[in-house]
C-alpha cells in the first residue's frame, strides 16, 4: 500500500484556509488504496523537515500543499530521494504547478494525485540553495524581498511592491564566468531558470525545459520606466525573447561574482548571500508526480 504524506502550509496563499484543503483530501482519499497521513507546518524549514522523514520512511509522495516557497521546502527534503514531490497549488503565484501543468483548481490536483504519472526533472542549485523554478539576483531578488516584508499576499501588490522596487532600483556590477565566456555587466534582471515561469504566468525564460541537463540565464538590462511599462505583456504572452533588452544563454555551471554581498531569491525565497555565487544544474534529481499527459 503506497505512503502519502501531505505537507500543509496553513499560511499559504491569499485565502489561507487550510481546512478547507484538509476535508477534500480526507473526502477524496479515505476510500483509496494509499495510505495518508495529513500534517500542518509549524514555522519556516519545517517542510524541509518532514519531506525528508518521509523520504527515509520509502513514502511514495510527499505533497506541498502551498505555493512555491512550500514546494520549495518539500522539494529540497526529496532531491535524490525516490520519493516523489506531489503538489496541491495554495499559493498566490504557483509557477511550479503552473510549469508542469498540474490543476490549479486545488480539487483536481488532490484528485490527480490518486492515479499520477511521475516524471524526473533537473534542479538548480545557487551556493547550498536548491532551487526548481527560477533563482536571480537583480530586481527579481530585490522584489522578492521587498514582496516578503509587505506581508499581503496577490497580484496587484506584487506588482505594486515591483513598481517601487524598479523606481527604486540601482544595477549594480557583477561578473559571470560560465563554461564558455567571461563578461562583466550591470543587469536590471539577471535569473537562472530551471522552467519557464516565476508564477502568476509570467514567463521569463521561454525556451526552459524541466528535464534537459540545463539551466537557462534571462538577463535584462537596465532599461527606463516608460519603456518597460509598455513591454510588460511580453512576460506574459511568452515572447519576452523578443525584446531588445532581453538575451539568454545554457549553462551546467556558472560562477557570478559580485562586488559585494546581497540579496539574492530562490524561487521567490529572499536570501542574504556571499558576493560569490556558484551555480550548477543537478540533472534528473528529483521525482514529481504530474498529471498523465506530463509524463
Amino acid at each position: 500500500m503506497p505512503k502519502i504524506r501531505f505537507i500543509v502550509n496553513p499560511i499559504s496563499g491569499i485565502n489561507r484556509n487550510p481546512g478547507k484543503i484538509v476535508y477534500w483530501i480526507e473526502r477524496s482519499f479515505r476510500d483509496s488504496d494509499s495510505e495518508f497521513e495529513i500534517t500542518l507546518t509549524k514555522h519556516r524549514g519545517h517542510a524541509v523537515e518532514l519531506a525528508r522523514e518521509a523520504a527515509a520512511n520509502n513514502y511514495a509522495i510527499a505533497v506541498a500543499v502551498g505555493g512555491d516557497g512550500t514546494v520549495n521546502e518539500v522539494g529540497r527534503g526529496l532531491v535524490g530521494s525516490q520519493t516523489a514531490l506531489g503538489v496541491i497549488p495554495a499559493g498566490s503565484g504557483n509557477g511550479f504547478a503552473r510549469n508542469l501543468n498540474i490543476p490549479l483548481d486545488q480539487r483536481e490536483a488532490i484528485d490527480m494525485l490518486l492515479s499520477p504519472a511521475f516524471r524526473r526533472i533537473d534542479v538548480g542549485k545557487i551556493n547550498q540553495h536548491y532551487f526548481f523554478n527560477v533563482a536571480g539576483t537583480g530586481l527579481d531578488a530585490e522584489i522578492s524581498k521587498n514582496f516578503e516584508e509587505f506581508g499581503m499576499r496577490g497580484p496587484v501588490p506584487y506588482f505594486l511592491v515591483g513598481t517601487k522596487a524598479m523606481l527604486a532600483y540601482q544595477p549594480k556590477p557583477l561578473k559571470i564566468i560560465s563554461e564558455e565566456f567571461t563578461a562583466t555587466l550591470s543587469p536590471l534582471i539577471i535569473s537562472i531558470a530551471n522552467g519557464p515561469q516565476y508564477g502568476n504566468g509570467a514567463i521569463i525564460a521561454p525556451q526552459a525545459q524541466l528535464d534537459d541537463g540545463k539551466l537557462d540565464v534571462c538577463i535584462i538590462d537596465p532599461i527606463p520606466l516608460w519603456k518597460a511599462v509598455p513591454n510588460l505583456y511580453r512576460l506574459f504572452n511568452g515572447s519576452i525573447d523578443e525584446f531588445e533588452g532581453y538575451r539568454s544563454f545554457q549553462i551546467r555551471s556558472l560562477t557570478i561574482e559580485r562586488s559585494q554581498a546581497g540579496t539574492i531569491h530562490t524561487d521567490g525565497d529572499p536570501h542574504e548571500e556571499d558576493a560569490l555565487l556558484k551555480i550548477e544544474v543537478v540533472p534528473a534529481s528529483l521525482r514529481v508526480a504530474v498529471p498523465p499527459q506530463e509524463n
